[in-house]
C-alpha cells in the first residue's frame, strides 16, 4: 500500500486503477486546518489499495514494557449495567497510548474527549471532537495528555493551538460514516507513549471475540471522572463495510477513542473509532448498541503513513 499527495487540481486521471497484482488507486480528499493560523487547505491523496488482501495487521511499538494481555480477564459487558472501570495504571501496556482531550471550543466553552497515537507526532480522534457540523466551525484549541489520570500527565501534555489537523471532505459535507480526524503534534510524544497496532478486515469481525474500549468518559455513574481513564469490554452485534455495533457500554467522552482487539503474535490493535455511545438504561442509542467506525483498508493506509 501507499500514499502520494498531490496538489489541487493536478492530473486527476493520471493513476491507475485494477492492475493485473490487484492493486487499485482512488483519490481522496482532506481539509487540513492550521490552528495557529485558523487557515484552511485541501489535500488530495492518491490511496493504493490491494483488492486481492481481505486484512492486514501491524503490531504497535510500547517503549516501556512488552505487549500484554492484560485485558483478556474482562468480565463481559452487558448494556444496562455500569461496566465501565477505572483503569489503575494507565501508563501499563495497552492504556498508554490512550489520550485525554481537553478541548475548547469556538465559543470558548470547555468539551472533553479521546483519542489513540498512531504514530510519533500523530494521534487520531473523532472529527466531531474538533468540528461542530451545526456551527461549521473548528475548535479554538486542543491539550492532549497520554495516560492522564486526574492532575497526573506521567507523559507529558501538549496544547495543540499551533498545530494541524485533518478531516475527511466527505465528514464535513455530513458523512456521518467518516467522523474520524488525525491531530499532528508540535512534539513526538508518541515515542514515549508508544502506540497502537492497527489492524483491518473486509470480512465481518467474530462475534465470540471480545474488544476493548479505552477512552475519557466525563462521568461514571454520576460522577466526575473527566480525568481519569476508563475501560469496557463487549463483542461487536452488528457491522457493515464502515461500522462496528457493539454491546459495550460507553458514556460521553469516550468519543475518539479505540475500539481494540487482541490479535495473538500482534497484540493490542485498534480496529476502530468511538463515535456514539450507550446509555445506562439501553434505552437511548439505537437498539441499544455502542458505534465505533470501522478502520478500513484506506483508513488503515492512512494511519500507517504517519509512523514514518
Amino acid at each position: 500500500m501507499a500514499l502520494s499527495s498531490m496538489e489541487l487540481n493536478s492530473g486527476l486521471t493520471a493513476f491507475a486503477d485494477n492492475q493485473s497484482d490487484g492493486s487499485k488507486s482512488h483519490i481522496e480528499r482532506y481539509h487540513r486546518y492550521d490552528f495557529d493560523t485558523k487557515e484552511e487547505s485541501i489535500e488530495e491523496i492518491i490511496v493504493e489499495t490491494n483488492s486481492f488482501t481481505d486484512g492486514e495487521t501491524t503490531a504497535g511499538y510500547f517503549p516501556n514494557g512488552k505487549i500484554s494481555d492484560i485485558d483478556l480477564s474482562d468480565l463481559y459487558a452487558i448494556i444496562g449495567s455500569n461496566d465501565i472501570t477505572v483503569v489503575d495504571n494507565p501508563t501499563a501496556t495497552p492504556y498508554c497510548s490512550t489520550v485525554c482531550l481537553q478541548i475548547t471550543t469556538n465559543n470558548g466553552g470547555t468539551n472533553y474527549g479521546s483519542g489513540f497515537m498512531i504514530g510519533p507526532n500523530a494521534l487520531a480522534t473523532a472529527a466531531h471532537n474538533l468540528y461542530s457540523i451545526k456551527e461549521k466551525a473548528y475548535v479554538k484549541s486542543v491539550n492532549v495528555a497520554p495516560a492522564r489520570s486526574d492532575n497526573s500527565k506521567p507523559f507529558g501534555s501538549e496544547n495543540v493551538s499551533a498545530s494541524s489537523m485533518i478531516v475527511s471532505d466527505s465528514y464535513l459535507a455530513g458523512t456521518s460514516s467518516e467522523d474520524w480526524a488525525i491531530i499532528t503534534l508540535k512534539n513526538n510524544l508518541g515515542t514515549k507513549t508508544g502506540w497502537l497496532g492497527l489492524h483491518w478486515q473486509s470480512s465481518n469481525y467474530s462475534s465470540s471475540q471480545l474488544v476493548y474500549a479505552y477512552g475519557y468518559p466525563s462521568q461514571i455513574n454520576g460522577a466526575d471522572a473527566r480525568y481519569r481513564m476508563c475501560k469496557s469490554s463487549g463483542y461487536i452485534r452488528s457491522q457493515t463495510s464502515k461500522y462496528l455495533k457493539g454491546d459495550w457500554d460507553l458514556t460521553g467522552g469516550f468519543s475518539g477513542g479505540p475500539l481494540v482487539e487482541y490479535i495473538s503474535g500482534a497484540g493490542y490493535v485498534a480496529i476502530g473509532i468511538h463515535k456514539d455511545g450507550s446509555t445506562i438504561d439501553g434505552s437511548s442509542y439505537p437498539t441499544s448498541y455502542t458505534g465505533a467506525l470501522r478502520i478500513t483498508q484506506s483508513l488503515y493506509t492512512l494511519f500507517l503513513s504517519y509512523r514514518g
